[in-house]
């Protein structure tokens, strides 16, 4: 009796595998099946979401991903990528000014420059290729209340270089390092022609956005106006807003993903897929996907997800 027990929990099993291998079949080949690429970003939360949505994408079109999502930090993230533990990542235009030398400052601050100067620098020296950026501009920027803005006809620098020459009153928490460099508020005050008294300033010796944001959004010692990234989660919660930088004054970082040479040699097709993706991106969207996860407690991959099914990258 026991043997027959076992020949049929045998026969189920065999008969599971062969169904699993049907499925297989016809969802499609695998393109690399002894060659995996080996996927990595940023560990922050922006990092889990675009590496997840390159993940699923390039899934969805048969290729094996080894999942690095998350991988680490910037500096961990590159050495990576240039010693081949990943072979495809995930970085920002701006950071190329860390990556280089010999090119000039004023380049970084220019879109399409300071993409360009990145991607030939490293196709040139490290065999690593930058896709199509994303049109998404994570760099450093003032935001305001929505409320605020429109009551004092705020939407630029410009604006707000006139409303502080006209008397209105500032209260500014930021980093103490944007508020002392030439591409931060020295920049801005140079450029627009304003200029802050040291009592219109809280300084912090960090430049964490959360605490900035928080503080704006809940007028802490008189807070009107805030240090934040482009991209920040909370400025969609709290319904803040950027005043534009028309100048851009700090560097441009646009996200972009990254490839080694020779595994882009093997599968030419992954760059249109990725820049697909990518070309669907904006501040705005960025913005609500990082409060998704940052607020809202949803995973990374499940934002990621939506948003590629919302915009029939995924069925």
């Amino acid at each position: 009796m026991k043997k027959k027990i076992i020949a049929a929990v045998i026969a189920v099993f065999t008969m599971s595998i062969l169904a699993s291998c049907g499925a297989n079949e016809t969802e499609g080949e695998v393109k690399n099946p002894d060659d995996a690429i080996t996927l990595g970003s940023f560990v922050d939360t922006e990092g889990g979401i675009l590496g997840n949505m390159i993940l699923l994408a390039l899934e969805d079109e048969g290729y094996l991903i080894e999942d690095k999502v998350q991988f680490g930090t910037p500096d961990v993230h590159r050495n990576a990528l240039l010693q081949g533990e990943l072979d495809l990542g995930i970085d920002y235009t701006g950071n190329g000014q860390f990556y280089t030398e010999g090119i000039e400052e004023d380049v970084w601050r220019d879109k399409d420059a300071g993409y360009e100067a990145i991607r030939a620098y490293d196709e040139e020296n490290n065999d690593l290729i930058w896709m199509k950026p994303a049109n998404a501009n994570n760099t450093e920027a003032l935001a305001v209340k929505r409320e605020f803005a429109e009551a004092n006809g705020l939407s630029t620098m410009e604006d707000f270089a006139e409303y502080v020459n006209g008397g209105g009153e500032v209260k500014l928490i930021t980093s103490q390092l944007f508020a002392e460099k030439e591409s931060g508020l020295l920049g801005m005050e140079a450029g627009y022609g304003f200029e802050l008294e040291s009592d219109q300033m809280i300084l912090l010796p960090h430049g964490n956005t959360a605490e900035t944001l928080k503080a704006l959004a809940n007028g802490t010692d008189g807070v009107n106006v805030a240090l934040a990234y482009g991209t920040d989660g909370s400025l969609a919660d709290l319904d803040l807003v950027l005043l534009e930088d028309t100048l851009s004054i700090p560097p441009v970082y646009e996200p972009s993903a990254i490839i080694r040479a020779e595994v882009l040699d093997k599968y030419p097709e992954i760059q249109e897929i990725v820049e697909n993706v990518f070309s669907l991106l904006d501040k705005e969207n960025l913005q609500q996907m990082n409060k998704e996860v940052i607020v809202d407690g949803l995973a990374p991959r499940d934002v990621a997800e939506t948003f590629l099914k919302d915009n029939g990258i995924l069925e």
